[in-house]
C-alpha cells in the first residue's frame, strides 16, 4: 500500500474524533449563556481556594445589634438617639460616617420634630453619607446626587436605568455630605458576585448618574467632589475618581473579590454609653442594623451568607487596594482555541497513546491540567478570570470518545481474526495474534518459515482396496491426528489436500524455534499413526 493511501486511511480514522471536537466547539458557542453558571462556579472556586490578600481597610462597622436594642429599646429608634450615635462616632475620630439606612418618614417617637432636627444637625456637623434606594416604583422623598459627575461617551440605549427613588427626609438628605445607592444585584442563582458602583436614573430632566453607597463613602474619605464615568458600546467601561481608574463591567459594577478576614465591628451600645473605640480613629464608619431579623444576608462566592454591609466594606477595600477581578475580552477565544488544539493533539496521538496506556493517561492529564494551571496563574498574578473547566472537560470527552472508538476497532479486529484463523491456528495463537500488530503482519512480509507436508503412504493402493466409507474414516482419522499435533505446537494449517495436510511455522507470528516445532509435530504424528 502506498504512503498516500496509508495517510488517507489514517485521516479517515480521525474524522469521527474531529467531528466531536467541532460539535463541542459549536456547543460552546451555542450554549455560552447556560454554561455561564458553570463558569461562575469555577470563578467562585478560585476565590474559595485563594481569597484576596487582606490589605489595610479603614472601614469599621458600628452595629445596632441585639445588645444595643436591649439597652436602648426596639427599632426604630427615635432620631435623637441616632443623632447621639452619630456624634459619638465622630467624637471617636471617624473620618467619614455612613448610615446604611433610608429614613423617608418623620420621627414617630415622642421627640417628633425635635428628634429629626437633632439628627439633621448631627449629619450636617460631620462628614456623613446616607443611603438611597433606586427602583421603578413611585418616588418617595426626592433627592439629587451630592457628587458632581460627568459621562464620557454615549450612554447605550440598551443600558437600563431606574425611574423611582426612595430617599430620606429632605432635611436629612440636605444635611448629609453624600448620598449613595444601596441595592443588591445577585446573579440568577442568588449569589452576589457583582457590586454595582454606578447607577443610571432616568428623570424628566435627563439621565442622572448615582454612585453606590460604598463609592460615595470612598469619595468623602478621599475628599473628592465627583466622578467621571467612561462609556463604550456595551455600557460602562471605567470610572475615574481621586486620580485612579476603576475598571467597570458593562452594568457599572465590579466583581466582588473577598478576603478571608472579617470587617471590625463595634456595638452601637458601646458608643452610646460613652465608651469610645480607638479603631474608629480616621476610619470610615458604617452604621448598620445587625440585630436578628433586621439585617439582610446574601450568599457570596466564598460564604453562604454575609451581611450586606460587609459587601460595602469589601468593595471599599478593593478600590483602595486597586485589586479587581476582570474577565478578559479574549477569555472565550482562548478557551475555544484550547478546546480545539487539545482535542486535535489528542486525536493525532491517539494511535500511539493507545499502545502505551500509561503514556496516554499522562498526556490526557497534562492536556486537561494545563488550563487549570494557566487559569490559576492568571488569577493569582493579574486577577484575570479564565474558565479552565470547560476546555478540560471537552478534552476529557474527546479522549473518552477516541478511547471508545479505538476499543470498538480493536474488538472488531479480534472478532475478524477469530473468524479467519480459528480453523487454522490453535486458540492460544489466535489470542496472541489478536493482541499483536496484525495490520503489519497481514499486509505481507518476507520471512523464513518451516513447512510440514504429510500424507498417507500408499493411499492410492489403499483406496483401491477399501470402500468409500472406510477410506473416509482413515483420512478423517489421519487428518485429525495431524491437526492435533500441529496445533499443539502452534503451527498454522494452510490447507488439506485429499489425504495430505500442509502446515507451516513462524507465520503469521514470530516463532524463533519454528524448526524444532515442525520436527516435533512430524515425529509425534509418525508415532501416533
Amino acid at each position: 500500500m502506498s504512503p498516500l493511501a496509508d495517510w488517507r486511511r489514517a485521516a479517515r480514522r480521525k474524522l469521527p474524533g474531529l467531528a466531536v471536537v467541532l460539535l463541542l466547539l459549536a456547543c460552546h458557542f451555542a450554549f455560552d449563556g447556560p454554561l455561564s453558571r458553570l463558569r461562575e462556579r469555577t470563578y467562585d472556586f478560585y476565590q474559595f481556594l485563594a481569597p484576596r490578600e487582606a490589605t489595610s481597610n479603614p472601614v469599621v462597622i458600628v452595629s445596632i445589634d441585639d445588645a444595643s436594642l436591649k439597652a436602648y429599646g426596639r427599632w426604630p429608634w427615635n432620631r435623637g438617639l441616632l443623632a447621639d450615635l452619630v456624634d459619638g462616632v465622630a467624637e471617636s475620630g471617624a473620618a467619614v460616617i455612613g448610615l446604611a439606612l433610608v429614613l423617608p418618614e418623620a420621627d414617630i417617637s415622642p421627640d417628633g420634630i425635635a428628634g429629626d432636627k437633632r439628627l439633621a444637625s448631627a449629619l450636617a456637623k460631620h462628614r456623613t453619607a446616607l443611603a438611597v434606594s433606586l427602583g421603578n416604583e413611585a418616588t418617595v422623598s426626592e433627592a439629587e446626587p451630592k457628587a458632581g459627575w460627568s459621562i464620557v461617551g454615549q450612554v447605550p440605549e440598551t443600558l437600563p436605568g431606574f425611574t423611582g427613588l426612595t430617599g430620606s427626609l429632605p432635611d436629612f438628605s440636605t444635611a448629609a455630605a453624600g448620598l449613595g445607592v444601596i441595592r443588591a444585584s445577585p446573579d440568577p442563582d442568588g449569589v452576589l458576585r457583582h457590586v454595582p458602583l454606578l447607577w443610571l436614573r432616568d428623570t424628566a430632566q435627563g439621565v442622572q448618574l448615582w454612585p453606590s453607597f460604598a463609592l460615595e463613602l470612598l469619595r468623602l474619605y478621599a475628599g473628592e467632589n465627583g466622578y467621571v464615568a467612561r462609556m463604550n458600546a456595551t455600557g460602562f467601561d471605567a470610572l475615574r475618581m481621586a486620580g485612579t481608574i476603576v475598571p467597570l463591567e458593562p452594568q457599572g459594577s465590579i466583581r466582588l473579590w473577598e478576603t478571608d478576614t472579617n470587617t471590625p465591628r463595634i456595638s452601637a451600645s458601646n458608643i452610646l454609653s460613652g465608651r469610645g473605640d480607638p479603631r474608629l480613629r480616621n476610619a470610615i464608619a458604617i452604621v448598620d442594623l445587625s440585630a436578628v431579623g433586621l439585617t439582610q444576608y446574601l450568599p457570596t462566592p466564598t460564604r453562604p451568607a454575609r451581611p450586606g454591609v460587609d459587601i460595602h466594606a469589601d468593595a471599599i477595600g478593593q478600590m483602595l487596594a486597586a485589586r479587581y477581578l476582570v474577565e478578559p475580552t479574549q477569555a472565550r477565544t482562548l478557551e475555544r482555541l484550547w478546546l480545539v488544539l487539545s482535542g486535535i493533539v489528542f486525536i493525532g496521538l491517539s494511535g500511539v497513546l493507545a499502545e502505551r496506556v500509561a503514556l496516554g493517561a499522562l498526556a490526557l492529564a497534562l492536556l486537561a491540567a494545563t488550563p487549570f494551571a494557566f487559569g490559576a496563574l492568571e488569577y493569582s498574578l493579574e486577577g484575570a478570570l479564565y474558565d479552565p473547566l470547560q476546555p478540560a472537560l471537552a478534552t476529557i470527552l474527546v479522549a473518552g470518545f477516541e478511547g471508545y472508538v479505538l476499543y470498538r476497532r480493536s474488538e472488531q479486529r479480534r472478532s475478524t481474526l477469530a473468524r479467519q484463523f480459528s480453523q487454522y491456528l490453535s486458540p492460544s495463537v489466535v489470542q496472541r495474534l489478536a493482541n499483536s500488530d496484525t495490520e503489519a503482519i497481514l499486509s505481507g512480509e518476507k520471512r523464513e518459515i518451516t513447512i510440514l507436508l504429510s500424507d498417507i503412504r500408499g493411499f492410492t493402493t489403499m483406496s483401491e482396496q477399501l470402500g468409500a466409507q472406510e477410506i473416509g474414516k482413515v483420512v478423517n482419522h489421519f487428518l485429525g491426528l495431524a491437526t492435533d499435533e500441529i496445533l499443539k505446537r502452534d503451527g498454522t494449517i494452510d490447507k488439506f489436500m485429499g489425504d495430505a495436510v500442509l502446515a507451516f511455522w513462524n507465520a503469521p507470528l514470530d516463532q524463533p524455534d519454528h524448526r524444532e516445532r515442525a520436527l516435533e509435530a512430524g515425529l509425534a504424528l509418525i508415532e501416533r499413526v
